[in-house]
């Protein structure tokens, strides 16, 4: 009896000594963590195994968040609630609520409280969101830069909270109407920078991107990336002149300006003269304006008004042979140069022609002879003899002078070798004509008959017949020797 007595006793003090003293020990960390994402009853934290076979640590928190219950002699707490820190809303402030506490209590041995910290971690949940619009106007001015323009993240806004960091950066693409090259943004504070200046003349910008173009930004919030394309519109300026250009272009791009021109052009030509284009234009890069005046000037000025420009060609009125009465004795060159006035009273750099002149050799008109005809006079004299009646009358023979030729020779603009080889040739050649025609005129005369007269009988006073009448008379050899054969023939 005594040994059973002890035996009891013994398992008394090994259970009283095995068993923990109630509310001794806490069951909970004192600071529990969870996700953001975690919904309403799900468990968010399990003790170690107790000895407990009976819960006595519950939640006493007037406000309870969570719940806690001993499954399999352990503590588990569960969430009554989501904690999603996230706002439907991007423009919306983000909670400040990232952890709250609960008291945890133990009534078996007398009230014993703990606070327990629940922290919820934020999940990066969502992507980046572009709110609101915003384009881009860049104005043709000048301005110092880098030029500030916008504070982008006023525009980029993240649902997640708390707010991650957005890091934005200006991406590049591989498009006629990208324009990062105009552009650069601050990654940390989003401030976005003008960095380039705007000039529409600018072939970079008029014949590539035009007056709209984009410029592609990127968000990322650590895990999340966006990209968005934002408008850029650039604001032109009337403010150049215009500008020479193909006539078949209509814009000022690439291969459409044409630099200055030149041509050849022979002496005597007029009309149209051939250009490679065969016809240009003055365009206005600023607007669509198309009444753009011209002035023309032509250098040498003599040549001003012989050429014209019509219609996008030079045309020369007359040749410059005729305006330049074939004063010119060589090649010579003529310079026209053309201007073009826009709307707004803007003149265009100077456009230059250069008209090469080719004068051939024999532009120069050879000297001529204008032969002048003196009228002659053919005088016949006839001798009255004496009132002596031996004296025999003698008939001369009549002097006709010989007619002469007067070459008058055109007085040349120019004395070039040619012409004064002429002029030493001609008057020889007229000297020998005119001897051979004296010649002829001889020849011809001794073969003329010559009529012989004799006075009548009846003279009247000085020899004279009283009627007027020539009296037939003979001549001798005497009288007259070239008549002897003649006489002899007679007889």
């Amino acid at each position: 009896m005594r040994g059973i007595l002890t035996i009891v006793l013994v398992q008394c003090i090994t259970v009283a000594v095995t068993q923990e003293t109630p509310c001794s020990s806490f069951p909970l960390l004192m600071d529990i963590y969870f996700d953001e994402t975690s919904p309403a009853g799900s468990v968010i934290f399990v003790s170690n195994e107790t000895n407990s076979t009976k819960q006595e640590w519950n939640v006493t928190d007037p406000n309870p968040r969570v719940d806690l219950m001993l499954v399999n002699q352990t503590y588990q707490l569960t969430l009554l609630s989501s904690m999603d820190l996230d706002v439907a809303d991007v423009q919306t402030a983000c909670s400040s609520q990232l952890q709250f506490q609960q008291r945890i209590s133990c009534d078996n041995s007398g009230p014993t409280d703990n606070w327990v910290t629940f922290h919820v971690r934020p999940v990066n949940e969502y992507d980046p969101d572009f709110t609101g619009n915003l384009d881009i106007t860049i104005t043709e001015e000048s301005k110092t830069m880098p030029h500030f323009r916008y504070r982008l993240l006023d525009y980029f806004k993240d649902r997640d909270c708390p707010k991650e960091d957005i890091i934005l950066n200006i991406s590049k693409i591989n498009s006629e109407t990208d324009a990062s090259d105009y552009f650069m943004v601050n990654s940390s504070s989003g401030f976005l920078y003008q960095i380039k200046s705007f000039d529409y003349e600018d072939p970079e910008i008029q014949c590539r991107l035009g007056l709209s173009s984009f410029l592609t930004i990127t968000a990322q919030d650590g895990v999340h990336q966006i990209s968005r394309a934002l408008k850029v519109t650039f604001i032109n300026v009337d403010d150049s002149p215009p500008v020479f250009v193909n006539a078949d272009c209509s814009t000022t791009c690439y291969t459409c300006p044409v630099p200055p021109l030149m041509a050849t052009v022979n002496y005597t030509y007029m009309g149209t003269v051939i250009t490679d284009p065969p016809a240009i234009k003055a365009l206005d890069p600023d607007t669509n304006d198309s009444n753009i005046t011209y002035q023309i000037e032509v250098y040498p000025a003599k040549y001003q008004t012989n050429v014209v420009f019509e219609n996008g060609t030079f045309i020369l009125l007359q040749s410059f042979s005729n305006v330049s009465g074939f004063g010119e004795d060589s090649d010579f060159t003529v310079k026209v140069i053309l201007q073009a006035f826009g709307s707004n009273n803007q003149t265009s750099d100077n456009f230059t022609l250069t008209l090469d002149v080719i004068v051939p050799p024999t532009t120069t008109p050879e000297p001529t002879t204008t032969p002048t005809t003196t009228t002659t006079t053919t005088t016949t004299e006839v001798t009255t003899p004496t009132t002596t009646p031996t004296t025999k009358p003698t008939t001369m023979a009549p002097t006709t002078p010989p007619p002469t030729t007067t070459p008058a020779v055109r007085t040349l603009a120019r004395q070039s070798d040619d012409s004064k080889v002429l002029l030493i040739v001609l008057p020889i050649l007229g000297a020998l004509a005119l001897i051979i025609v004296i010649v002829i005129i001889v020849k011809v005369r001794n073969k003329q008959p010559q009529h012989k007269y004799n006075l009548k009988e009846k003279e009247g006073v000085n020899g004279m017949p009283v009627n007027g009448d020539l009296m037939e008379t003979k001549s001798t050899e005497v009288d007259n020797p070239a008549y002897a054969g003649e006489n002899n023939a007679s007889v």
